[in-house]
């Protein structure tokens, strides 16, 4: 489920594919994450370092759908937004029971709970074209392997 602290966006017209793009995210849809953005976009997943830089049609619809099918209890809970001129950052907390192996870790049925920033940009369309994500990468193998 995703809440949102609506105090701090109420006020923001533009943050709305961004809050439609985490509502998805909650559904486990992909596609429809996917439709608030723009294919060619760029993503960079930052604790991945290079290997994380892709295209958010591309490496986004793949990590996504992996995280996804992994982790089938997938919850999602934004706990704030803010928006400048041009960025909306979204604070959110992400949690899941691994059901199947994910990103080199072996499934042993073990839950994680994690803090995300969700850094999005969008194009003149509308359409989200920058996204950067950032977690504790280090926090997220050491509760899915302890």
């Amino acid at each position: 489920m995703v809440t949102e602290n609506t105090q701090d966006i109420s006020h923001l017209a533009n943050a709305g594919p961004c809050i439609d793009f985490m509502f998805a995210y909650t559904e486990h849809d992909v596609d429809k994450m996917l439709s608030y953005c723009d294919p060619t976009g760029t993503v960079h997943f930052k604790p991945l370092g290079e290997d994380g830089r892709g295209q958010l049609g591309e490496l986004g619809r793949h990590l996504w759908s992996a995280l996804v099918d992994a982790f089938p209890d997938l919850v999602t809970r934004m706990d704030s937004s803010q928006a400048t001129d041009d960025t909306i950052r979204c604070q959110v907390l992400i949690e899941g029971t691994q059901a199947k192996d994910f990103a080199g870790i072996k499934a042993q049925g073990k839950r994680f709970s994690s803090d995300h920033i969700f850094v999005f940009r969008l194009n003149e369309s509308g359409k989200i074209d920058q996204l950067e994500v950032e977690w504790d990468h280090a926090d997220f193998s050491r509760q899915l392997q302890a």
